[in-house]
């Protein structure tokens, strides 16, 4: 039995990134499509056993070594992890745009 998958949109990207704050230029941008790709993913999960990693919880070790570990929602950790990429992906963007002789 094949799982019936939502198909991922051209639009549902381009609102992912607007939501993210990617200015329209930079949409065709290979590593910030993936980010979305990602981002979409965690909303249309493709099988029940994707569905139940997106729902799980994850155990960190703390972010200082006295720190204790804790736990966070895997589908939040992939949410920060994607936002965190489509950020680097921007500063590397500006500071490309602005080393080839752009003004803010």
């Amino acid at each position: 039995m094949t799982a019936t998958v939502e198909t991922i949109t051209e639009a549902t990207i381009t609102g992912i990134l607007d939501r993210a704050g990617v200015p329209a230029e930079f949409h065709n941008d290979p590593e910030l499509c993936a980010a979305a790709y990602g981002l979409a993913f965690l909303d249309t999960p493709a099988s029940p056993a994707e569905e139940r990693l997106y729902t799980s919880h994850t155990i960190l070790e703390g972010d200082t070594p006295g720190e204790g570990s804790y736990t966070v929602g895997t589908r939040v950790l992939l949410e920060e992890v994607l936002h965190s990429r489509i950020g680097a992906r921007l500063d590397d963007l500006d500071e490309d745009l602005y080393a080839d002789g752009a003004t803010a």
